[in-house]
């Protein structure tokens, strides 16, 4: 009886950690417990226990930022306009980008990953490029993910490397990163 009742614990356990796992899995069309299409009032359900507040990004685009223990988790866009306005709960998540190392594709790609790792999985490097507006970083590897874009970026305070691309004469786009890339986050979008 005791075996059975140590078994049946066990099970429930390794029930209870392959659950915990998917909650921190990225998809073409989620992130955990969120999903593109579900309402803002779904997302703050499913994100029990994080921090939702409205905050804008250099364009002055209207964000969702969703933190946890003081750390910037995911931001969601839910396609409002007005960066001051109270967040619309009745709004459908049309954007998700996940800064979190916690959560992970399916074959092991996540944020703070360096470039050169996340290759290993998805293939070279195949282009680098820095958004016009903000400057942004992005790499595109040869196996792209339906859905996912991939930004980069360098650790600027060793003053090692200021771009996470390998760009030529100015140019703002290339083939390879340097040594230190690594994808700053994961973007989900339609």
């Amino acid at each position: 009886m005791k075996k059975i009742l140590a078994t049946l614990i066990c099970i429930l356990g390794l029930i209870g950690i392959a659950q915990a796992q998917q909650n921190y899995l990225i998809t073409q069309n989620s992130v955990g417990n969120v999903r593109l299409g579900m309402t803002v009032a779904q997302a703050r359900k499913a994100l029990k226990g994080f921090n939702l507040r409205r905050v804008s990004d250099g364009d002055g685009v209207a964000l969702i930022q969703v933190r946890k223990n003081g750390k910037d988790v995911i931001h969601l866009f839910a396609g409002e306009e007005d960066p001051d306005a109270k967040i619309n709960e009745k709004a459908k998540i049309e954007f998700i980008e996940v800064f979190d190392a916690n959560y992970k594709t399916a074959d092991g790609i996540s944020p703070e990953m360096l470039v050169k790792n996340a290759e290993k999985i998805l293939g070279k490097v195949e282009r680098v490029f820095t958004s016009e507006i903000e400057g942004r970083e992005f790499v595109v590897f040869r196996k792209k993910p339906k859905g996912l874009s991939f930004r980069a970026d360098v650790n600027r305070e060793t003053g090692e490397y200021m771009d996470a691309g390998i760009y030529r004469n100015g140019e703002r786009e290339g083939v390879r990163c340097v040594p230190t890339a690594y994808v700053l986050s994961i973007q989900i979008n339609d």
